[in-house]
């Protein structure tokens, strides 16, 4: 399995050249990816246009996490986020040739992910994905074990939303439960799921409940 043959650790600045043209070509076809840039023929340059300035502050603070294979080529990453509450709101790039529709939906997709974010510290898993052809044979299960080793070394619950069915059922495999009703983005977007992995989901008043 190619899982076994995989390095997996956080992308270093030096690499970011390597792994920015990765992570396009691995998360342009993403649901949220997808729907957030409807047409095919833009995508993935429209999502290096959303990806490149916070790709780069995540590879500077160690929150990109890669899958390597034995040559170095990265063939899958993660970005998992040490949060104290809910995330604030990014500001959105500026997006050339937009005719609305991009900055409407990704605006969509930041206020409502955030209003579902526990209010208590956790690490964010905000994405993840492995290049098409390496999908299926093990990325995804080494990242995670990477990551949800690294969440129990510094005590922290890990939170994410899940936007296929296919995700969902890897992230439970991984001890994942499903919390509350799904974030559904409007404009027919995808179903994300909430998740949680760790301590128990704390109520309203930041207790577990």
């Amino acid at each position: 399995m190619l899982m076994s043959h995989l390095t997996v650790r956080p992308s270093v600045p030096s690499e970011f050249d390597t792994v920015l043209p990765m992570c396009v070509a691995a998360f342009a076809d993403e649901a949220v990816s997808a729907w957030v840039e409807p047409e095919p023929e833009r995508r993935q340059e429209r999502t290096r246009d959303l990806f490149a300035s916070s790709l780069r502050a995540a590879v500077g603070s160690g929150q990109l996490v890669v899958a390597l294979l034995p040559d170095g080529d990265p063939v899958a990453a993660s970005v998992w986020v040490d949060l104290d509450g809910a995330p604030r709101l990014a500001d959105l790039p500026d997006l050339p040739d937009d005719d609305g529709t991009v900055s409407r939906r990704l605006a969509a997709v930041l206020s409502a992910t955030g209003a579902r974010h526990p209010a208590v510290p956790h690490v964010y898993l905000s994405a993840m994905a492995a290049l098409p052809r390496h999908r299926g044979l093990g990325a995804g299960t080494a990242i995670l074990r990477y990551g949800l080793g690294r969440a129990r070394e510094l005590g922290l619950p890990v939170y994410l939303e899940a936007s296929t069915p296919r995700n969902r059922r890897l992230y439970a495999r991984h001890g994942f439960q499903d919390h509350s009703e799904p974030i559904y983005l409007p404009e027919g977007g995808p179903a994300l799921q909430p998740m949680w992995h760790g301590a128990e989901w704390p109520t309203a008043d930041g207790a577990p409940s």
